[in-house]
């Protein structure tokens, strides 16, 4: 599997400004989305479109290796109409994941979040990949859309043969309203969810780079004793190596 040309979805965002820094180097960027793009972008190809308008992406996807697919509804999504989180987060991944199976698209790299499968109370922390998660009431409805674009991303990868990574970002640092993560009085339990987008854009080109991966899912966190959710996986899979973990911040007592 060769990888040179990228389409970046959601290519105006805040993540999507690391990613692209850090890709730039290597390969050939095309950028899509429906507003304008900051004037540090404004370079590179740019197909404009709606994630909800097949024919949009499908045109976007034209020519590409991969796909780095960002499109969500991030910052104040709490008063928005269940019809959005379905159109832009459901509709819109399974517009991305057909367009790519007509298109010939080698890879699909996902940028989910731990949302999509929180830990049950009472877990065993931290939380991997695969074990037991629950839906709470809390954001349920970004949550589930997450769940179910993962859910999409896998019916292509078996129907299509579409090889397909899910990256789980944390609280990205930085990003609207997480300015970032501040030490608790006492911790009891792995606490730690926050991620640098720095590192996020590394999981996303090691995610590319891994040609032997076919399909998983990636859980992409600060690389911390007391993170809450496991990144030992994404290390030995994919070569992550997170490194912005607020040492600033002790790890929790007993846990180092």
């Amino acid at each position: 599997m060769t990888i040179k040309k990228i389409l970046i979805t959601g290519a105006a965002g805040y993540l999507a400004g690391f990613i692209i820094e850090r890709l730039r180097p290597k390969y050939e960027l095309t950028l899509t989305d429906r507003v304008e793009l900051p004037s540090d972008r404004q370079d590179l190809p740019f197909v404009p479109g709606d994630i909800t308008a097949y024919m949009d992406i499908e045109k976007a996807c034209e020519g590409q290796d991969a796909v780095v697919h960002l499109v969500a509804l991030v910052r104040e999504r709490f008063d928005k109409p269940l019809r959005l989180f379905a159109d832009v987060m459901v509709k819109g991944t399974w517009n991305v994941a057909e367009a790519c199976a007509q298109q010939g698209v080698k890879r699909l790299v996902n940028i989910s979040s731990i949302s999509a499968c929180n830990p049950p109370p009472d877990s065993d922390l931290p939380y991997c990949v695969g074990d037991p998660f629950q839906f709470g009431q809390g954001d349920l409805s970004y949550a589930l859309a997450k769940y179910l674009g993962e859910e999409i991303g896998r019916a292509y990868h078996q129907a299509y043969g579409l090889s397909v990574i899910h990256l789980r970002p944390g609280v990205i640092a930085g990003d609207g309203l997480n300015p970032g993560p501040t030490t608790p009085k006492a911790p009891k339990e792995p606490w730690f969810v926050y991620v640098d987008p720095r590192d996020v854009a590394q999981a996303v080109e090691r995610a590319l780079e891994k040609r032997e991966v076919a399909y998983s899912a990636y859980n992409v966190v600060a690389g911390r004793c007391d993170s809450r959710f496991d990144w030992a996986q994404t290390c030995q899979d994919l070569g992550y190596q997170p490194e912005y973990n607020w040492p600033e911040i002790p790890d929790m007592e007993g846990t180092e």
